[in-house]
Formats: C-alpha cells, sequence, structure tokens
C-alpha cells in the first residue's frame, strides 16, 4: 500500500524510507521503522523543543530537517471584543487565560497586513456548553503570526523560521482547537503550507516563499475551526475547501500556486483530508462526508459517488479521515447515538463502489488505522478500541477501554507491528497489533497531545501544547 500510494502521488517518489512528507506520512499513518515503546522525561527522548503559539498539525519530515506550522497571537484583539482572557504572549509569559475558542465578526484582515491547518477538526462538537457569543467560545478574537519552523532532525534547533503572514481572523475557533491545524506537505522539493483562510503558501526546504494563494474565507459551522490538510497528487496539490459557504475541492499547480482547476461539492463543514487512491488502475481522489465523491485529480472531474445529501444538513459533519486498503478504502464515522463504517471498492465496476456499510462504535475526531489487514478505531474520542475485519465489515474486538488512555483527538498510527494511541493528557499507549491488541507499554509526557504523531524510521515525533518531542534511542 505505501508503494501504491507513492506512485499515485507521483511527487513523493523520492520519499525515503526514513521520511514522514505529509499527514501521517503518506495518508496511511504507517511507519517503515520500529520507533521505542517505551520513553519519559528522562528516557528515550533525543530532543525536545519549545515551539512558538498554538498548533495542532502534525510535525512533517523530510531528510535532516522537521517542518511545524503554528499560529502565535501577537496580543492586538478584535476591536470590540473584550480582552479579560489575554492574549497568546501574555499566557506564555505565565498570565491566565486560554487560547483558541474566539468567535466573531467584521474585517478580515488586519490593519494593513498581508494574507492570512489526522487534520484535525473540532475536537468535541462543542459539548463544553456555551459561552458569550456562541458554543464552546474561551477567548476573543486575537491577531494571529502565521508561522511554519524547520527544526534539525538531530539535534531538534531550529534551522529556520519563516513568518508567512499576520491577521485578524474573521471568526473563532474551538477552544481546543488552533488557526493552525492543517498539516504541510512536501515534495522534497517545495514546502506546502495550508493556514486555510487565511492563506496557501509554497516554501523552498531552506525557508524562502516561492507563491502564495488567497482562497478566500471559510465560514465553519459553529465556528469551530478549519482542519483539512492538503494532498499532492502528480504536479497539483489539491485542497478541499467544504464550509457553510459555497464548497470546493480545487487543484492548484504546485509549481506556481495557478489554479487548474475547481469543482464545487455540497455545502457543508467538512473537516476530513482528501485522500488518494487507484481505482480501476488509474488514480482519484476520495473526499468522504454524508457523500463520499470521487475525483479526478488531473481535472476535478467527478467520478462515482455514494450516499445522499440530507435534506437541510448539507454535506457535510466528517472529521475522520478514510483509510486505504489494498483493494478497498474504509471510512467510519460515530455519534452519540453510535456510528457507521463503509467501504468502497477500488477495482471498477458497474454496480458501483460500495462494498458493504455497518453500524459500529466509530470515531470522531481520531481517523482509523489499517494496519496487518485489520482496521483499528476508537469510539468517539475515548479510549475505547474496535477492531475491525474489512473484508467482512464486521467487530473482531471492542469497542474495549484501553489501559490508560481516556481522551484522544490525535489519529492513531502504528510501526514495527505496535499501535501507538496519544492521549489528550500525553499518556500514550503502545499495543501490539492483532484481532486482539495487547497493551505492552503506557508512556507519560507532562503535557498534552493532540495533533497527530508523525513517524520517520526509528523516531517517533510528538507535539505537544508547548513542545515537540523526537522519541529515539
Amino acid at each position: 500500500m505505501l508503494t501504491l500510494l507513492a506512485l499515485l502521488s507521483g511527487s513523493l517518489l523520492s520519499a525515503g524510507n526514513d521520511d514522514w512528507p505529509g499527514w501521517r506520512g503518506n495518508g496511511s499513518g504507517l511507519g517503515s521503522g520500529a520507533p521505542p515503546i517505551e520513553w519519559s522525561e528522562t528516557e528515550n527522548v533525543r530532543w525536545k523543543t519549545k515551539l512558538p503559539g498554538k498548533g495542532l498539525s502534525s510535525p512533517v519530515v523530510w531528510g535532516e530537517l522537521v517542518f511545524v506550522s503554528a499560529a502565535v497571537g501577537t496580543g492586538k484583539v478584535k476591536e470590540g471584543e473584550p480582552a479579560e482572557a489575554g492574549s497568546d504572549r501574555e499566557r506564555e509569559r505565565g498570565g491566565e487565560g486560554r487560547e483558541g475558542g474566539r468567535r466573531g465578526d467584521g474585517e478580515r484582515r488586519g490593519e494593513g497586513e498581508g494574507r492570512r491547518g489526522d487534520g484535525e477538526g473540532p475536537p468535541d462538537g462543542g459539548r463544553r456548553g456555551r459561552g458569550p457569543g456562541g458554543p464552546g467560545r474561551g477567548a476573543p478574537i486575537e491577531e494571529q503570526d502565521f508561522v511554519v519552523l524547520a527544526l534539525e532532525r538531530k539535534s531538534g534547533k531550529v534551522a529556520w523560521q519563516a513568518k508567512l503572514g499576520t491577521h485578524m481572523p474573521h471568526e473563532g475557533t474551538h477552544p481546543d482547537g488552533s488557526y493552525a491545524s492543517p498539516t504541510p506537505v512536501t515534495d522534497g522539493e517545495r514546502l506546502y503550507v495550508s493556514f486555510g483562510s487565511y492563506g496557501i503558501h509554497a516554501l523552498t526546504l531552506d525557508g524562502k516563499v516561492a507563491w502564495s494563494v488567497d482562497l478566500g474565507d471559510m465560514r465553519i459551522n459553529n465556528a469551530f475551526g478549519e482542519g483539512s490538510s492538503p494532498v499532492l497528487v502528480g504536479e497539483l496539490l489539491i485542497l478541499n475547501w467544504d464550509h457553510e459557504g459555497d464548497s470546493f475541492l480545487v487543484g492548484l499547480e504546485k509549481a506556481t500556486g495557478k489554479e487548474r482547476w475547481r469543482t464545487p461539492r455540497p455545502s457543508g463543514t467538512n473537516w476530513s483530508s482528501p485522500v488518494v487512491i487507484a481505482r480501476g488502475g488509474k488514480p482519484q481522489v476520495v473526499v468522504a462526508g454524508t457523500v463520499a465523491i470521487a475525483y479526478d485529480p488531473t481535472t476535478g472531474a467527478e467520478l462515482w459517488r455514494e450516499g445522499e445529501v440530507p435534506e437541510g444538513r448539507g454535506g457535510g459533519g466528517a472529521i475522520a479521515t478514510p483509510v486505504v486498503l489494498e483493494d478497498r478504502i474504509v471510512f467510519a464515522t460515530g455519534g452519540r447515538g453510535g456510528g457507521e463504517a463503509r467501504a468502497w471498492g477500488l477495482e471498477a465496476g458497474a454496480d458501483g463502489p460500495l462494498l458493504w456499510k455497518t453500524r459500529v462504535d466509530g470515531p470522531h475526531v481520531p481517523s482509523p488505522l489499517y494496519c496487518g489487514g485489520k482496521v483499528y478505531m476508537l469510539k468517539q474520542d475515548s479510549g475505547m478500541l474496535s477492531v475491525l475485519d474489512p473484508a467482512a465489515g464486521s467487530v473482531e474486538y471492542g469497542p474495549e477501554r484501553l489501559d490508560a488512555v481516556q481522551n484522544v483527538y490525535a489519529s492513531l498510527v502504528a510501526a514495527g507491528g505496535h499501535l501507538y494511541v496519544a492521549g489528550r493528557d500525553g499518556t500514550v499507549e503502545v499495543l501490539e497489533t492483532g484481532s486482539e491488541p495487547l497493551t505492552v507499554a503506557v508512556n507519560t509526557l507532562p503535557e498534552g497531545i493532540d495533533a497527530t504523531p508523525a513517524i520517520a524510521g526509528d523516531e517517533l515525533y510528538l507535539r505537544g501544547n508547548e513542545h515537540l518531542y523526537c522519541i529515539a534511542k
């Protein structure tokens, strides 16, 4: 499967076994090496580096560099907003208040400023209750610097840092969210960074901006924040732009940023990222949601769809991203009343792509993982694990509660026959993969983890609330 996805992406052909070029690597969440299964603040931590601001994007690894994006509050609060919650910089100096959760209206730009990312999506559907101004509100809207950093892989030292814009957000995020949620992607020549409404950028690997594109403002359901990560397919960078307004899938020339095609999509917020498949021997890009739709990556033409847009609801609501198997693609979602999993075949056929549909205790935010012939998924955002047989669509195991992890936003990753489940409190439970996963280690760091881990060779990268950790022997 790894080889298939690399061939489909085209631009990732030169990615080595020690690289992790985008969100969940090449989209699978599978690493080729064998990172440590045990660590602590004093054991198997090669380095940890303080990161600026806040971000939920995952680290990206290529060659000797690790890339990460972040949004850093400037301290300037949107006019008419209360300032009692404090700024990101004040919090970094020890002040109180909560990041995220800003919501408001007003101008898209800051005064005279330039242009404004698992993926991961709104964490808990706003179940924290309502504050003044809307669901989940935790602080006023604050101006942000949008930055990307390159760290030396061996030492964690900052090789370079680039500010790609300073903007006053037009709306807020969920309290647990970030203005830097989409994960960058690289082809080894350039790094492509999406801040959604606040700009799409291509940089050389030494930090120089090659081009920037403004696709407009997204209006996100309940102002929970943006999250879909871009993918590379051949010579194009493809982004999903699903929101409460005119939604679309767009293909940009990766060399210039020029728009090659734009295809309308059903209106409604989706945080799910596009995935690349081969169906009938040809590449396709699939965006899952209430309706799953496949597109020709060269033209944007719709190839097939499964499902119907519910009347009055639109086509949105998906956060988790599908997983691609050798002969099918599996998409699972969860909800308070249960969930559903669907599988679509990768072989072209007159009867359509749907293979099976079954009720499961599926995920809300964390995306499932396919490894060793099994699909692993969590129940909503909890530490309840299930194992699905992707051939029949039957649940073989679970949902069973994990030993230590309770709440999860990060998507599942695996390497060396081990499944890594990163909890929001900084606990990472490591399990042996199989029909009945067995916990082999429980590790705890002193800060929470919401971003999906990265695995590059024998190294595990964990983005905590404040630091990026390199876990390696």
